[in-house]
């Protein structure tokens, strides 16, 4: 099993529809995989397949009341996701720290478990890093983005993780833009992938789907199939 962190160093930078996507893309592969909202207190990645409403989510797992597995919902093509509570009192009985464990009871046959990690310097932030194996850095082309997130990398390095490389989201292709190549070399880590601003994505989420299945053929679909080819073969 490969469990790979999202990260990004701060939020709005499209992390949690990249993981939906990502996960659906993989499982379209055929790959067996499971998405974890790690955000215990500002959760987003639920909400994106209308699991607002389960009966049991991450939370009661991480209070020791339920196991994983009846936390865990399915998502289209074979997908499953744990999410998170959206309701606030829920998060105050949760201990973050134990999300490496819980996560280590998962069906070994998972061959890709993804962790959307909460952004900026959190406590739930170093929990999602250490439940891991593999950082994946998310950023926007902008200066605040890329300062936030090498804050993150400089965490994540402290925890003993080297990132294995960055995605670009939401690319405009404007001149006030970093390109990809320079993001790269700012970071010394490879590019995963560049992801482009797609109004198909903000549509799709308004007709309660994820880009990939609503809108296949849009360029924003095209780059995250792109993206998870390369994660798959990068395993």
């Amino acid at each position: 099993m490969r469990r790979i962190v999202l990260a990004s160093g701060k939020g709005g930078v499209g992390r949690t529809t990249l993981v939906a996507n990502v996960g659906i893309a993989l499982a379209k592969m055929g790959k067996s995989t499971v998405l974890v909202d790690a955000s215990l207190t500002t959760p987003n990645l639920g909400p994106l397949f209308k699991l607002e409403k389960v009966p049991y989510t991450l939370n009661d797992v991480l209070a020791g009341e339920i196991p994983l597995s009846d936390a865990i919902y399915s998502g289209p093509h074979g997908l499953r996701i744990a999410p998170a509570s959206v309701v606030l009192e829920h998060a105050k009985k949760v201990n973050p720290f134990k999300l490496p464990h819980v996560l280590s009871t998962l069906d070994a046959r998972v061959d890709f478990l993804i962790i959307d990690a909460p952004g900026g310097l959190r406590k739930e932030t170093v929990a999602a890093l250490r439940a891991g194996e593999e950082v994946v850095l998310v950023t926007l082309p902008e200066t605040t983005s890329i300062s936030n997130m090498m804050r993150t990398r400089v965490m994540a390095e402290f925890l003993g993780f080297t990132p294995t490389g960055i995605i670009v989201n939401r690319v405009l292709g404007e001149e006030f833009e970093f390109p990809s190549a320079e993001v790269k070399r700012l970071l010394n880590l490879p590019l995963l992938g560049e992801i482009p601003e797609d109004i198909n994505v903000r549509k799709a989420w308004r007709k309660g789907e994820p880009v990939l299945e609503a809108y296949p053929k849009s360029s924003a679909s095209k780059a995250i199939m792109k993206l998870a080819e390369k994660l798959v073969k990068s395993g």
